[in-house]
């Protein structure tokens, strides 16, 4: 983050009147990998600890914003700007230099407001990202297969991090079943049964949502519980049941 100006919460710096500043000389830090903490077990007699797992903290950023050129940190500046902030949601955040790498953040704790008489000053604002990752904007990537009467691969290249779990539109074509097979991903399936021509399924594969475009049709007992995962790399998906496929994803970046 080496631009003084940004986006968040729909609107950007410039039109609040406020900027990024460094109160530091040097070089500045920031952060690169989510804090890790290790999940593990001694046991008695033995000085090697089991290792269950690890967990992951969600990124923190620190903001320091002051006003531009020709505002002070008025009654009404201070207000707006608190209005801003303060949201109970994790907002999209990123900044003109780096237009591709979006952040989810909310603010926590405690802002201090440190000014002068004339009320110049600035704010420092601890930012919780939603998670240990940054995100690419939002994309789409769409497979015409209505005319394909067998098993068909197709490719997806997840050019990210880690694991994608994108959200689906399904437009199948007849009467019967559909599955994806990862065949990059041990041949693990992603399977409906007994879906109808001309229905739209949605999936959200993080969320676990499934959704119908039949009125009071409801196809979680259709589905094997299987939902599509797409691992670093070139995924090799092959795809039975013909149908017009849109998937809906962010890549997730790590440093």
């Amino acid at each position: 983050m080496s631009s003084i100006d940004f986006y968040y919460n729909g609107r950007h710096s410039s039109e609040m009147g406020v900027c990024m500043v460094n109160l530091n000389s040097g070089l500045t830090k920031s952060n690169y990998l989510s804090n890790k903490k290790i999940i593990s077990e001694r046991i008695a007699g033995n000085p090697i600890p089991y290792v269950y797992g690890s967990e992951y903290e969600s990124l923190e950023y620190t903001l320091t914003l002051a006003c531009i050129e020709g505002e002070r940190w008025t009654d009404e500046k201070r207000r707006e700007i608190a209005r801003w902030l303060d949201t109970n949601n994790f907002e999209e955040f990123y900044t003109d230099d780096e237009p591709d790498r979006y952040y989810y953040l909310q603010y926590q704790g405690l802002v201090e407001l440190s000014h002068n008489d004339a009320m110049d000053g600035y704010i420092e604002v601890s930012m919780l990202n939603d998670s240990p990752f940054i995100y690419s904007p939002i994309q789409e990537k769409r497979y015409e297969l209505t005319a394909i009467t067998s098993p068909t691969v197709i490719e997806f290249n997840n050019i990210g991090d880690d694991i994608i779990h994108p959200e689906m539109w399904i437009y199948h074509m007849n009467d019967g079943d559909f599955q994806i097979k990862n065949l990059s991903n041990g041949g693990k399936d992603f399977k409906f049964t007994n879906l109808a021509n001309s229905e739209t399924i949605y999936i959200d594969n993080k969320h676990h949502d499934i959704e119908s475009d039949i009125t009071l049709t409801y196809r979680y007992d259709n589905f094997n519980n299987n939902y599509l995962e797409l691992v670093r790399g070139i995924n090799r998906l092959e795809v039975t049941g013909a149908c017009s496929l849109l998937f809906r994803y962010q890549v997730q970046l790590k440093g």
